[in-house]
């Protein structure tokens, strides 16, 4: 049985507002519509509070994304994406999306066939307007796979996640840096960011040349490698239970078709709204701290600088 196209939900009526009129709201309740561009996003319950905590709400996040728009919009446009919403906050139920069962005229969509067979209407990332719509559905990080549907697959870059788990956020930082000897004898260059949770990212842009099986092959032995050199505090073993306190799991496992790390950039559903942010190899050296980057204080810090400013420029061939 053929599987139906994605039901089209007609444009809703209200009050529109531009992008500067919505920035400079205070505390608004209740629906609006949001002119981004061509587009009108309709943004509803706006006063929801999604960090209880800190009393941080809807509003509060699509401000955030708005102001970020030009630096997170490289690492999504023309990505699928897969929602994992929370429409109640980061103390209520999560649940994933992949499959779109309706979506306004302006959000594109990309039908792909997952492990299983199945054939999914992903939502892609295509524009500013298409991003905050997936937020207005309570998607408050943005997970989009490491291909663009113009080469699906083919990913651009490497990501590989340092999970501590029990181990010390100093082992963190010291198995980051062996992530970087290793590369730098092989001649590729890293860019690391905070996963905005409790770990490290490590992104290696790419030409997008070789298919998945290919790169996860390559990130397999590059994470072996690095384990190999500092055992005391760096593993490749997924099991937890067989794992020593001390040692941060190298996970080089979310290469794979279909899967996703947290965007750069990304705010993160943990208390205190953490955002995944790019970093130097200098703060890695210093001991900079995940609490270090909220929603709150990003687009300030990012005035004085993107450090993966040349991601893109960096796109680089793996000898495989």
């Amino acid at each position: 049985m053929a599987k139906e196209e994605v039901k089209r939900t007609k444009q809703k009526r209200g009050t529109v507002v531009t992008v500067e009129e919505f920035l400079s709201l205070d505390r608004p309740k209740g629906d609006l519509l949001l002119k981004v561009g061509r587009e009108q996003v309709s943004v509803t319950s706006l006063d929801r509070i999604y960090w209880p905590d800190e009393k941080l709400t809807k509003f509060d996040l699509l401000s955030y994304y708005l102001h970020v728009a030009d630096y997170i919009m490289p690492y999504l446009q023309d990505r699928p994406a897969i929602l994992q919403r929370y429409p109640r906050g980061i103390k209520a139920p999560m649940f994933f999306q992949q499959d779109l069962d309706s979506a306004p005229e302006f959000i594109k969509t990309a039908r792909l066939t997952n492990q299983e067979g199945r054939q999914l209407d992903y939502g892609v990332y295509s524009t500013v307007g298409s991003l905050l719509h997936f937020v207005t559905l309570g998607t408050i990080e943005q997970h989009p796979w490491h291909s663009t549907v113009k080469r699906l697959d083919k990913p651009d870059w490497i990501a590989i996640d340092l999970d501590p788990k029990r181990a010390p956020w100093e082992n963190v930082l010291q198995v980051a840096l062996m992530v970087k000897e290793v590369a730098d004898e092989i001649g590729l260059q890293v860019f690391p960011k905070t996963s905005g949770s409790s770990g490290i990212h490590l992104y290696v842009p790419l030409k997008p040349a070789n298919e998945y099986d290919k790169v996860a092959e390559f990130a397999r032995l590059f994470a072996s490698e690095v384990a190999q050199r500092a055992p005391k505090i760096a593993t490749v073993e997924r099991t937890i239970a067989k794992r020593k306190a001390t040692q941060v799991y190298v996970d080089w496992m979310q290469n794979a078709r279909g899967k996703s790390l947290a965007s750069v950039f990304t705010a993160r559903a943990k208390p205190k709204a953490p955002v995944s942010m790019p970093l130097t190899w200098r703060q890695i050296e210093q001991g900079v701290k995940i609490t270090d980057f909220t929603i709150t204080n990003v687009p300030e810090l990012l005035k004085k600088g993107d450090p993966w400013a040349d991601f893109f420029k960096s796109r680089q061939s793996l000898r495989i």
